[in-house]
């Protein structure tokens, strides 16, 4: 037998080096490919809508909050689980729709914030937008008292 010449051996291992190394750069784009970092909870307790279907919901439900949320961030997580226990505190499910944030939501409503978005409709049209980087509990039961989705203390 011929002996092999280390030449080889090296090319093998540079090779195998390769085809791991390109794998786990595969690997690591599609996890990335899927962006959601955190799913909303509200999603679970109230209506998705497309932004599409949003006018055709608004002939049928004209007093109605919409909530935006934007999946690809972490901020808003706290206000996310604020909303829902709120939600289901007062009954409100068929109060509030829930639209996933995305590039024709921001045009339609001029939003930048990657806060949660509250828009509040009363007879088909928006009568107030909440908006900010951070929410507290009380801030949201305000809107929704000043919006009559809930009923005042």
């Amino acid at each position: 037998m011929s002996d092999v010449p280390a030449k080889n051996y090296i090319i093998l291992a540079v090779l195998a080096i390769g085809v791991v190394a390109i794998c786990l750069i595969f690997n690591n784009v599609y996890k990335n490919s899927n962006s959601k970092v955190y799913e909303s909870v509200v999603k679970d307790v109230v209506n998705k809508i497309k932004r599409e279907d949003l006018e055709n919901y608004l002939q049928e439900n004209p007093d109605v909050v919409i909530y935006i949320y934007d999946e690809t961030e972490k901020k808003g997580r706290e206000a996310d689980k604020i909303f829902k226990n709120l939600i289901v505190d007062n009954g409100i499910q068929q109060y509030v729709v829930y639209i996933d944030k995305d590039e024709d939501v921001i045009k339609k409503y001029d939003l930048s914030s990657n806060s949660p978005i509250f828009i509040a409709y009363q007879g088909g049209a928006i009568t107030e937008i909440l908006n900010k980087n951070s929410y507290t509990s009380d801030e949201i039961h305000s809107f929704l008292v000043r919006n009559k989705v809930i009923e005042s203390d």
